[in-house]
């Protein structure tokens, strides 16, 4: 019955889930920017994007070893909650390093479209 508890406790694959999803997603969008390059800019976007695919991947990693500490009975719940928000934590800043890339990657294509240098 404490099994049972525990294991509802920690519903971690939904997140596993979408942080892979994010990862398939950032490689395509870097395959996508660098075949059609803005002028300047795209070393940056690059590195955050690059830092936010290290970022996904700990937070799957993270996710995936709280799923499998939470199926033995000799595992606290405090090792399992550190191991959860260290993957939200890795998720967040992975996320937000998207945001900035895009919204940089998004202004050096505007500059590029209106021709100002």
């Amino acid at each position: 019955m404490v099994d049972e508890d525990k294991s509802k406790k920690v519903n971690v694959k939904d997140w596993i889930v979408l942080s892979t999803t994010m990862i398939g997603v950032l490689l395509t969008i870097l395959a996508l920017i660098w075949g059609f390059k803005p002028t300047n800019g795209i070393i940056t976007v690059t590195f955050l994007l690059m830092m936010a695919f290290i970022l996904f991947i700990n937070a799957v990693t993270a996710n995936s070893r709280a799923h499998f500490e939470s199926k033995f009975k000799e595992i606290s719940e405090k090792k399992i909650k550190r191991f959860i928000n260290f993957a939200e934590y890795t998720f967040g800043l992975g996320f937000t390093f998207v945001i900035i890339g895009f919204a940089i990657l998004g202004y050096k294509y505007l500059l590029d479209l209106t021709n100002i240098v």
